[in-house]
């Protein structure tokens, strides 16, 4: 059986999957990896350095044809389909394509019967957006953790002995990126963590953003990362990241717009204090619980909200003019939410990451074990 672990979106989902590559290749499978640019290799280098003696064949698609010709003249940036349909003849050798984006199902029906598309999802947050009628052309899913798996299981999205819980394959790898780790701030105070989200109609960057760096640069009780998702200022000029990247105070306000250390946990690690709306990232903050505060910038009507569970977790701020106090207290009230974030937290994650990528790497392995026999037996 050979599997190919497939990255074709954003860098950072390389975190959510290649470790579990690197288990199975461990285990004995035949691993490749293929992914959409350059840009992605120093990401797999890294996950590679994590696995001492994990060194899969690579393969960089999209150096040609229709997908180099729209990258080249900045048309697209991630021209996924055009990739895809390109690398269609190198794709159809496998008899496994792991991913961890949802693009990849509109070739379900261009590939051969044999070959099962596997998901392991980026991400376990409460937004509806982890509900996908596309997660119906996987033949596997990996779930995170109980929440998650209800609420799919509830729309029909994954079906019982075609998904399998494993845990939070990212946390598994950043216990062993952490111990190499340098302090964000040479000073004693705390530190906080602003990650807003990129969606222009949840996060609370256009609004709150740069009231909020003002505010820091004004004070000096707290370090500030302001550390976005990457899809935030992914398409912005240069000139209006540079604006934003001048407001940074060296020992006092980090801004990171575009590196890797947005989505390879060095911020979510290295803070005291998370500050957001929406985004998942929350979670990964909360592998060890610390208090959170929630930007309302549009007023969500989040009370009884699935999809704003984590607004549960800490105080949520509808007015700026409520920040500093927040701030102050957030340490003493961190207590109201402790039980809470360790029960969440075991609900998305399912506990202790540890063993994470092994656990995929198992489920997927009884799972395409299991399905070969079928085959051959005409079931």
């Amino acid at each position: 059986m050979r599997a190919l672990f497939l990255f074709i979106g954003e860098p950072h989902q390389i975190f959510h999957a290649l470790p579990i590559a690197a288990e199975m290749a461990a285990a004995g499978s035949d691993v490749e990896v293929a992914v959409a640019s350059a840009g992605h290799l120093p990401v797999v280098e890294q996950v590679m350095a994590a696995y001492p003696g994990f060194s899969p064949r690579i393969r960089l698609l999209g150096q040609r044809g229709i997908s180099h010709w729209l990258r080249a003249r900045a048309i697209i940036r991630h021209p996924r389909l055009p990739i895809l349909f390109s690398a269609l003849r190198f794709l159809r050798q496998f008899d496994a394509i792991v991913v961890p984006e949802r693009t990849t199902t509109a070739i379900r029906h261009f590939l051969p019967r044999r070959t099962r598309l596997i998901f392991t999802p980026h991400g376990a947050g409460d937004r509806a957006i982890m509900l996908d009628p596309r997660d119906r052309h996987f033949d596997f899913v990996l779930v995170a953790g109980e929440k998650s798996e209800q609420r799919l299981l509830d729309a029909g999205t994954i079906r019982p002995g075609h998904y399998a819980l494993n845990g939070y394959v990212k946390l598994d790898l950043m216990t062993r990126l952490d111990k190499t780790r340098a302090r964000l701030f040479d000073n004693d105070r705390p530190t906080v963590l602003y990650a807003p989200h990129f969606h222009r109609g949840l996060s609370s960057w256009d609004r709150f953003g740069r009231d909020i760096i003002d505010w820091f640069a004004a004070q000096n009780r707290y370090n500030l990362v302001v550390a976005p998702h990457i899809r935030l200022f992914a398409e912005a000029s240069d000139g209006d990241r540079a604006a934003i990247k001048t407001l940074a105070i060296p020992g006092k306000i980090l801004i990171d717009l575009d590196s890797d250390r947005l989505f390879d946990m060095s911020y979510t690690s290295g803070s005291d204090l998370y500050l957001g709306d929406v985004s998942s990232q929350v979670y990964e903050f909360l592998a060890t619980p610390r208090p959170c505060l929630f930007l309302n910038a549009h007023d969500a009507q989040w009370v009884g909200d699935p999809d704003y569970l984590f607004w549960t977790l800490g105080d949520v701020i509808d007015d700026l003019a409520d920040l500093p106090k927040a701030l102050d207290q957030a340490g003493a009230r961190h207590s109201r939410y402790i039980d809470a974030q360790r029960e969440r937290l075991a609900e998305s994650i399912g506990g202790d990451p540890a063993g994470a990528a092994q656990r995929g790497a198992e489920a997927i392995a009884r799972f395409l074990a299991k399905d070969a026999a079928q085959d051959k037996s005409g079931g």
